[in-house]
Parts: C-alpha cells; structure tokens; sequence
C-alpha cells in the first residue's frame, strides 16, 4: 500500500494485490482530493474493496501444494535456477508430495510439518539401502518446503511462512571431500609442471583462487588484468544437454574481483601466448571470436567454449598415472578454503573468495577447521601473557639491580 501526493491536495492511493499468471504485479489506484487524512481514509477502503474481490473469485491460495509446485517450476524455477538442481527437488518433492500434496497450501500449519518431519526418521530410503533417512536429508525437506512457502508469500499466495514457524531438523555437515595435505600438494604441483600448459592453468585458478569449475570454464581473457594482477568472476559455464555448455551467472548470481597471485599470472601469460599461437594456427577454421579478449581461456580446438567436465576426465587419469588420491575440481576449492583459514586468513575474507553468498555457509562447511583455530588462539594467547610477564620482570630486575648499586 503507499500514498503519493501528485499535486496541491491531490493524491494517489496504490494497492498491490500479488501477481498474475505471468509473473507482473497487480495494483490497484485510486485519486483522492483532499487532505491526506482523507487518502490515508481512501486507502483503507481500497484495501477492502480489493480484498473483498480476492475472496470473491476463486483464490489462488486455494491451490493445493501439488499444483502450486508444478506452477513454481513453470515461473521461477526453470527460468531461474539449473537443469540439476531442478531436477534434484523433483526428486526431493516427491515425498512431500506424497505427505502434503493434496492440502492446500494456505491449509497447512507447522504441526503437520511436525508430522511430516518425525515421519521421515521412520521412513526407509528411496535407493533401497539399509536403514533410514540421516538428519542431514530430512534438512534437504525442509529446505525445499520453505523455498516453496517463502515464493508463495512473496506471491501473496498466502500470508505467512509455516516453516518459519518450525525450527529446522537439526543435523552435522560431514564435509567429505578429500583434500592433498601440504606434502601431496607439493608433489601434485611438482607433477603438474609437465603436464600442457593448459591444464596447469586450470588446476592453479582452482587451487590459488578457489574456483568453481565452472567459474572456471566461463572466464574470458577479457576477464584477465594483467596489469592489475585481477580476475574478474561474473559468469558459469555449464553443459547442457545434445552437448555444448550455456554460458549463465555465478551460482550467487554476484561478481567478485579477485587478487590473482604473481606465480598465477605469470603462467597464464605464458598460457596466452602458446594460445595465440594455437589460435593463428587453425586460421579460417577457428570458430571463436575474432577478439582475442572475448574468447574464452578453455576452448575446444576449433575456439568453442570447453565443457567443465573435460577437468574432471584429465584429473582422473592424472591422480591414477601418478598414484594420487582421489580428488576432484571441487577438492580445488576445498583445498583453497582449507589452506587460508589453516594460515589465519579471516573467514568473511575466505567467503568472499569463495564466492559464498555469505559466511555463514563458510562457517558451516569449515567449522572443524574454525574450532582448530579457536583452539590454537589459547596457546597463542598464552605465549602473548608469558612474553609480557616475562618482559616486566626482567624491568623489574633491572630496576632492582640499579636500587641496590
């Protein structure tokens, strides 16, 4: 609701009333002459009127939780969110829909949330192994209906969010990923130098900046400054079906600027001129942009956008010919994380790099690693005290010394 004044005691009175089916606001006005008590007055009559015109016709609040999915999909999350995770909450929906489907979502309270969540402890899994779902899953729930209520409201659907009203199933984040300690690392970046160029820069934009590998795949040398010794993130690269990648955001759907370290950029300049060689090489059958700046640093040998997945079938085969542990893109970025909060490097700084939206995600996927810290803070402080006291007996002692002569 707002009042704008348009004019010597002339004023505008707005009401929102949600959204139509093809996602645009719906609003209502009315111009009032007179005082603003007599708009504020006007304003309230437009809200009943409005409300009165909601209940009249058939609600959409009215929508069961199935039919509001499949229209969820259909608005926000097909042109919002990836091919993956939509298909990870189908998969994930269809428990929910099996328990509250039928109710409508304006029906549905956090007791039957309750209900839902202690049904799921008792549930066997759906990849027919032993035992039942862990915390961590039952969380999955949670979170999807809430992604659901929050759109829901925001839609004027309904009123509020019942899953606020529901404290989420508690659960440990069991960060699994295998990580090289400092010795592996050394042998890993030792192998490395004889591997091409261009699957040293890969890994080094993983390990050294903590990319995303499809962060990764999406850089253009436009991105790179040399000068500057910054690397701009502000897109992904994924593959899509039939083959190829699209080109979309960054899974925070924000930018970042990175400080790129000087042995980085050294080997990506290397890596730039063996490109440009390449690149004058296959002639008229380059098939990516004239300018060198738009093209992308990981390309197919005809200039298109390489496939993300290319680093994981390169990594494999590497880790397997040398007798490494088994580690992944992603084990990049775990490493990254790993080594700055190890060295003391604040955690809201390691979000930033990392590309966390916030971090509160950093604190719960590195906690271990914050509580080993903590602990160290004890030892550090307990030399800080020592060193002082052993300072001021020392003034002591002397201040005696210089007394007793």
């Amino acid at each position: 609701m707002s009042i704008e004044q348009r004019g010597k005691n002339i004023w505008r009175v707005t009401i929102s009333n949600g959204y139509d089916q093809r996602g645009r606001q719906v609003r209502y006005t009315n111009t009032i002459h007179g005082s603003y008590k007599d708009a504020t007055t006007a304003e309230k009559l437009l809200a009943a009127e409005v409300a009165k015109k909601r209940q009249a016709k058939e609600s959409p609040k009215k929508m069961s939780l199935h039919d509001f999915f499949a229209y969820w999909l259909e608005n926000y999350a097909r042109p919002h969110l990836a091919e993956k995770t939509i298909a990870l909450y189908i998969y994930e929906f269809r428990r929910i829909d099996t328990a509250l489907g039928s109710k409508s979502i304006d029906k549905i309270e956090p007791r039957h949330l309750l209900m839902f969540y202690d049904n799921l402890r008792k549930c066997p899994r759906l990849d027919q192994r032993g035992g039942h779902l862990s915390a961590t899953s039952i969380r999955k729930y949670h979170t999807l209906l809430h992604l659901l209520f929050k759109r829901a409201v925001r839609w004027q659907m309904i009123f509020s969010n019942p899953v606020d009203k529901v404290d989420p199933p508690a659960y440990k984040y069991q960060n699994e990923k295998t990580i090289l300690d400092k010795e592996q690392a050394g042998r890993f970046l030792l192998l490395l130098k004889d591997e091409p160029l261009k699957h040293q820069a890969w890994s080094i934009l993983a390990i050294a900046l903590g990319l995303r590998r499809g962060e990764i795949f999406a850089l253009q040398w436009k991105h790179i400054n040399f000068a500057a010794k910054t690397i701009l993130i502000e897109q992904s690269s994924k593959a899509k079906k039939g083959g190829g990648v699209v080109i979309g955001p960054t899974k925070s759907r924000r930018a970042r600027l990175l400080s790129a370290p000087d042995s980085l950029m050294q080997l990506l300049d290397a890596y730039r001129t063996e490109y440009s060689v390449l690149r004058e090489e296959t002639a008229n059958k380059w098939d990516g942009a004239s300018d060198l700046t738009e093209n992308f640093l990981f390309t197919t040998w005809n200039g298109l956008p390489g496939c993300p997945d290319a680093m994981n079938t390169w990594l494999r085969r590497f880790v397997k010919a040398h007798d490494l542990p088994k580690i992944s893109p992603h084990s990049f970025r775990h490493m990254a994380a790993t080594y700055l909060i190890t060295a003391g490097v604040d955690i809201r700084t390691v979000a930033g790099k990392l590309g966390h939206a916030n971090s509160t995600t950093t604190q719960l996927v590195y906690s271990h690693l914050l509580r080993q810290a903590e602990y160290e803070t004890a030892d550090v402080m307990d030399g800080i005290l020592q060193d002082s006291l052993k300072n001021a007996e020392q003034r002591q002692c002397g201040h005696d010394g210089k007394h007793q002569k």
